[in-house]
Parts: C-alpha cells; structure tokens; sequence
C-alpha cells in the first residue's frame, strides 16, 4: 500500500492516542488562564466547576470539528483548515478548546501534504509553548511523533531517525501513552528502509516482533513487514505475510506479491511477464495500477534479460506521468534508467556493426538506415552517440533525431519530458531543437509544471513559428506570474511596450490577460501601473470602457474607493448613448458603493437614486433601495456624531 495511506492511518492512531489524553488530562489553569495542565487525581471543588465549563466549551468545539470534518469528506480541506484557522483564534491560546483545534490543524497539513508546515508549526508550538505551563509533556510527545512523519515525507530520514531516538531513549514511560512507542518502533523501520539500511530495518523488525503482538488485520504494517523481508532477501516469508491481506483490486498488494514471488523463484519471471502483458494490453486501467503492472513486467523483463521488454516498461512508466509513487522508494523507476538501457543497447549495435567514436558519419549512415524500418534501434544508437560525444553540434543533430522517434508515439511528448527535464544525463535543455521546445512548453503548462515551462522558455530567445515576438513575451510575463516573479514579469512588459510603440488589437487582448493574471494574484498596484502604459485616446470605446471598469477594481481592492469610484463612472459612460445599458448600470452601481465606502454619502445617494430611475428589474431596485437606505442611516450616525 502506499507510504502516504501508510502514514496517514499512523497519524490516526497517534490522533486517538493523544485525544485520549486530551479527554483525560488536559484542562485550563484558572491561575495561568490559558495553561494546559494534569490534573490531580481528586479535585477541588473549584476545579470541579472548571471542568464542568470546560465540558460545555468542549460540545462547541465538537459541533464546529464535526463540521470541518465534513468539508474534509466534500473534497475541501483547504477551506476547512482557513475556517479552523479563524475559530482557533476565537479561544484562548493554549487552552484545552484552542488545543482541539490545534491537533485538528495537524491533521489537516497532512491530509493536504503540507509537510514543512507542519513541521514548522509544531515547532512554534514548542518554542512558544512554555514546559508544563502551557503544554504537557504527553501533548509534546504527540506533536514530536506528526514532526517526524513529516520528516519522512519529505526523506529527512536521518532527522526522523536521530528524534525517533531521543523519543524513545529519553522520555520516561509515566509520561507518554503506551499506544506512541508502537508507532514510533514502526517509524524507525521506515527510516531505516530510507537510509538503505537494510540490516538494520530487519533487527528493528524482529525486535519489535519480539515486544509486541502480531497484528493480522493490519495491512500498512504487514506490507512494511513484507518490504523488509523483500529488502532482506527473504521472499518466501514476504509471500506468506502478504497472502494473508484479504482485499479486492488492492494493486499494490497484488503487485508487491507477484515481486517477492520473482525473488523467490525467478523461473517464473516469463509466466509472470505473461500475465502482465495480459493485464496491460488493450484493458482500461487507472494510471496507478498501470504503473504498478508495468513494473512488474520490467523486473520479469530484468530477470529474463530482455532489454527491448525492459525499455518498452520503463518507457511506459515514465510517460504516465504518476504524480506519487505506487511504492516506496524500493520500488522506483528514472529518466536516467531509461538513458541507461538506451546506451547499453546503441553501444551493443554500434560496436557489432564497426563503428568508433569520432566517426559521426559512419554513425549517421546507419542511423538513417534504421529510422526506416527499425527506428527503435536508431534511437539507442544515437542515443549512445550523443552521451558520448562532446561535440555539440553532433549533440544537437543527435538530441533532434531522439525527439523525432519519441514523438511519433502515443504519449512521446510526456516521455521526452521526463528525459530532457528530469534526468541528470541531459545537463541543458538547449540541446534540444527549437520546435521541441516551444512544444514542451506547451506541454508543461497544461500540466500545472511552471518551473518546467519557464526553464524552457529561458532557454529559448525566439517565438515560436507563427508567433510573434509580442505574444511570446507575453507567455512568459504570464509564466514568471504564476512562478511568483512579478518584478520580472512586469519588468518583461515594460520592456517589451518600450521596444513597440504600436500594437494589434490581438496583441492587447493577450496583453490584457496578463495585467487580469497580477489582479488575481492580488497585485494591484502593479496591475494599475500596468494599464497605465497603454493610451487610451485611439481605443474603440468598449475597450476603453473594459479597461477603467478594471482599473476601478484595483482601486477599490486597494480600499482607494473614491479613485475606484471615479472609474467606474468613467466606464459606465465611456460608450456613447449606452450609459443605461447592462454594462453601465452595473458600473454606476460599484460606484454607488465605492462611494459609500469611501464616505462621500450626498454623491452616492445621487448615483443610486439616478440608477434607480433607469433600472427595470424589480430585484435590482430592491437592491439599490435597501443601499439607499444604508446611507440614509449612515449620514444620520455621522450627523449625530458631529451633534
């Protein structure tokens, strides 16, 4: 199964443990207001009373949990974690209902992978948290425990490793909950896997059988068994463990069978191969449980030595583009991999066919031969040529015949990506052509991947064909917004105005989108120095209209409501004769508001009351009257005042 599932449930069983000592320890310290303590064994009749109020706190907490839970489940945990975020702040600060919130935070970074912020809150919490006042040493242990599940998320497996360590050699037993230790012991395994410390894990292992239980019915820790014994060369021991999951379509756990069955008896790799190319051919299967049959096929492939069966898996599992790995890091596949097999195979042809580095013609000549008929062989010749040529005129002509084989197939842009974007044996992208660049961009882009995109682009001076140099710099003004670079997007535009004194209306619609891209961004005063650049006397009136409307929306998220309010006047009657239109009334409307926001009430009852007299719909006129009446009260307040 894989490792986030894996740690997911951990973080649960952690969850349980530390609302038990929440449940059972923690109350608010009428001295210390906001401490979070142990109480004694007998109460106070004082303390009797705090408990009971901390009870009736705690059913509000729960209502408001209960709900964030439910916008977990509707596919929302970023908008439950904002809404945590705001109720929190209503409680005091370190407070048993502040703390139900804080445990419920944590869950939530982790459900959305937000690793290093979950680290980095559990660490202000103990550097802002002062010991036994305001944090018990039981509640720390559980942050402690979500710190280094975090850390083996991102592989700062030696950190993880060195805190399990002081967890379990320097806390005393009277202060943590049985249940931790458990987890911990388990964590250590999975550390010690990361390190490739395999002997390791395995003594981790078989120490822990001997302290605790066998859990039968608990599939993350029986798979992490089986990848030790896998690991550790014991595949007989892995296949009984995972004969004993008892789960429909769990493709992991079929997959990661069929790989201790290929250690334990490799005759059967072809048998096996078999039986995945069946799973594989022409059936409808998710991209994870592809992947997961592809690798089996690949490690059968590796153990029948057949290089074209080998190539054909890798090729397949990189061009699928799996965002997490089915796996852990045992079972993983590269670009370089791939490189690999490609010149272990151009250097076998390359020599039983005569040829010598430094002879690129020779080289040439057969590769042309086989781009007809067997192009498969072409690409791993050029593929050995051009990783061990150093002449870069020949490492171009060779990078251009590789792209040109790959493209031609299904998925041949996603495959070249990961060979050119995400391998160590291609140290430019600029060796590849032009064309494959301006395509790669495209590609990167549609896939959310803007460091991807603008690493191309960088590469690349000169649009693309049929684009203009305009349109290209506006791409990558677009490109560096969504990066974050927003000096150097705008400095790019800036630039590009200076060096075109006149531009097509098609021009300025792309350049338009972009000033939209620094107001979605919240960079507002950027977006207004960006309309500025352009006049307006030769605009058609529409435009003209279009671009005051959005400038007023700048304006008015800058809180400068009454420059707001000027251009959305200026909007509502930059069309002649169309003032009253959908377009203008909307405007007039805005401008109402921001001249309410901005307190020049007279003029914003007029702007209404003239609305009014114009607009047809009965819901719009009620809308205008229920602000007509806001400002009468709010002109009455300010009389009042000045009274």
């Amino acid at each position: 199964m894989h490792i986030r599932v894996f740690t997911f449930l951990l973080l649960v069983v952690a969850a349980d443990v530390l609302a038990q000592q929440n449940d059972s320890s923690v109350t608010v310290s009428p001295a210390a207001g906001t401490a979070a303590r142990e109480p004694a064994q007998s109460q106070s009749p004082q303390n009797k009373a705090l408990s009971s109020n901390t009870d009736r706190s705690q059913s509000v907490t729960f209502q408001s949990l209960k709900q964030m839970d439910e916008l977990i489940s509707l596919g929302v945990p970023a908008l439950a974690l904002d809404l945590l975020e705001d109720e929190q702040k209503q409680r005091p600060e370190f407070s048993a209902d502040w703390y139900a919130f804080e445990y419920k935070r944590i869950l939530m970074l982790a459900a959305l992978e937000r690793w290093p912020q979950l680290i980095e809150r559990s660490q202000w919490l103990f550097d802002t948290a002062a010991r036994e006042r305001h944090i018990t040493r039981k509640i720390r242990l559980w942050f402690e425990t979500q710190q280094v599940i975090a850390r083996l998320q991102l592989k700062q497996s030696e950190q993880a490793l060195e805190q399990l360590q002081h967890l379990l050699w320097e806390t005393e037993a009277e202060h943590r909950d049985p249940s931790l230790p458990v987890v911990w012991r388990r964590l250590v395994i999975r550390a010690y896997l990361q390190l490739q410390a395999d002997d390791d894990a395995r003594r981790a292992l078989v120490r822990y059988q001997l302290d605790y239980e066998s859990e039968q019915q608990n599939i993350d820790w029986l798979l992490l068994q089986a990848q030790v014994l896998l690991r550790t060369k014991r595949p007989q021991q892995a296949i009984q463990l995972l004969n004993k999951i008892q789960l429909e379509n769990a493709v992991d756990v079929e997959a990661l069978l069929l790989i201790a069955q290929l250690q334990h008896e490799p005759k059967k790799a072809s048998r096996i191969y078999q039986q995945m190319r069946e799973k594989l051919d022409g059936k409808l299967l998710s991209r994870s449980a592809r992947w997961a049959y592809s690798y089996v096929a690949y490690l059968a492939a590796k153990m029948m030595n057949d290089q074209n069966a080998q190539i054909s898996n890798l090729e397949s599992m990189l061009s699928l583009g799996v965002e997490y790995p089915v796996f852990d890091d045992s079972y993983q596949v590269t670009a370089d991999d791939l490189w690999g097999m490609y010149n272990e195979q151009g250097l076998l042809l390359a020599n039983n066919n005569g040829l010598l580095f430094g002879n690129d013609q020779q080289w040439q000549k057969l590769s042309d031969k086989l781009l007809k008929k067997e192009p498969e062989k072409a690409l791993a010749l050029n593929t050995a040529l051009v990783l061990h040529t150093s002449d870069f005129a020949t490492m171009q002509q060779q990078h251009k015949t590789i792209v040109e084989i790959i493209e031609k197939r299904k998925n041949g842009l996603e495959l070249i990506n990961q060979l050119y974007l995400h391998s160590d044996k291609v140290p430019e992208v600029n060796v590849l052509p032009d064309e494959v660049r301006y395509r790669l961009v495209d590609y990167a882009l549609s896939q959310g991947d803007y460091h991807d995109a603008a690493k191309i682009m960088k590469s690349l001076e000169e649009p693309p064909p049929g684009k203009t140099l305009f349109d290209w710099r506006m791409r990558k003004a677009r490109v560096l917004i969504l990066q974050g670079e927003y000096q150097g997007s705008e400095a790019l535009i800036r630039k590009t105005f200076t060096e075109n004194a006149r531009i097509t209306r098609e021009e300025l619609d792309r350049y338009i989108q972009v000033v939209f891209d620094f107001q979605t961004v919240q960079q507002h005063e950027r977006a207004i120095r960006l309309f500025d650049i352009v006049s307006l006397e030769k605009l058609d009136e529409k435009l003209k209209r279009e671009i005051y409307f959005w400038k007023a929306e700048s304006y008015f998220s800058l809180q400068e409501y009454d420059r707001a309010a000027l251009y959305y006047l200026e909007s509502s009657r930059a069309v002649a004769d169309a003032e009253h239109d959908l377009w203008g009334q909307s405007a007039r409307f805005k401008a109402g508001q921001a001249l309410m926001q901005a307190e020049i009430y007279d003029d914003a009852k007029k702007v209404f009351s003239d609305l009014l007299l114009v607009t047809d719909s009965d819901s719009r006129k009620a809308i205008i009257n229920q602000n007509l009446q806001k400002i009468r009260l709010l002109k009455s307040t300010v009389n009042s005042k000045q009274i």
